[in-house]
């Protein structure tokens, strides 16, 4: 039942992103995309989420680009499995408002993890739950997307990625004021450079990029006193000794 509603919703999200008012938006993610594109160098790309922007990655000079639906991310978290892939065999993930399908993602960042090689850029799309849109989250009404999305702090996302070793390469929002009407919509845009310079962080949509940082292996040069350590004889060993 609850894979069934949770599904639902996420074909609500991709329905919600393909109407007119939420335009500036698709424009926003578009554009953030076309900008970050050149971090992302790698050969072989993972990408999971809505597939409304998939072909924006697709399009990159990838060697392979696997694509994964929301359904199959929700399959995940409901089942508490491994994902199908081997364990360092993408150098670029990207994770579009794949977190938000889930309500507690950390089990999910640490298979993203194993699956990331060593230097691997992890992008990641998302609703911030510390902004405008946040607290139209918490008050509106859920029935209808985005607002039943799980939206999460971007200072969480920084933490748990912190916690794996991750180095933040990227972070940004955008889209301060939530879409009401298509009237209204004319005018973001020209709001939208004022909340980049007085609201950097409070976006209702997050941008940000990880990467994997590698632990070199440098072998540890002993001093001459480490590898010749000279005890004397204690007293009375050396009456014992004839």
């Amino acid at each position: 039942m609850k894979f069934d509603t949770d599904t639902q919703k996420y074909t609500d999200l991709v329905r919600w992103y393909r109407k007119v008012k939420t335009q500036p938006y698709r424009k926003s993610v578009n554009d953030q995309i076309m900008h970050l594109r050149e971090m992302l160098d790698g050969n072989h790309a993972l990408y999971f989420g809505i597939p409304e922007f998939r072909k924006k990655i697709e399009s990159a000079k990838y060697l392979s680009c696997l694509s994964v639906s929301g359904e199959d991310v929700i399959k995940f978290d409901n089942n508490e499995r491994k994902l199908p892939f081997e364990d360092s065999s993408y150098d670029v993930i990207v994770l579009m408002h794949a977190l938000d399908l889930l309500e507690n993602p950390y089990n999910f960042i640490r298979e993203i993890d194993r699956v990331a090689s060593d230097d691997a850029k992890i992008f990641i799309v998302g609703f911030n739950k510390i902004s405008v849109w946040g607290l139209m989250n918490f008050i509106n009404n859920k029935s209808a997307p985005p607002w039943f999305m799980n939206f999460h702090p971007t200072s969480n996302i920084r933490e748990w990625f912190k916690i794996l070793s991750y180095e933040s390469k990227f972070n940004s929002t955008s889209c301060f004021l939530p879409a009401t009407s298509k009237y209204f919509n004319k005018y973001l845009e020209k709001i939208s450079f004022m909340q980049k310079w007085l609201f950097p962080n409070f976006g209702g949509i997050y941008f940000h990029i990880f990467n994997k940082k590698i632990i070199p292996l440098t072998p540890y040069k002993m001093k001459f006193k480490d590898k010749y350590i000279v005890n004397t004889f204690p007293k009375s060993t050396l009456n014992r000794i004839k």
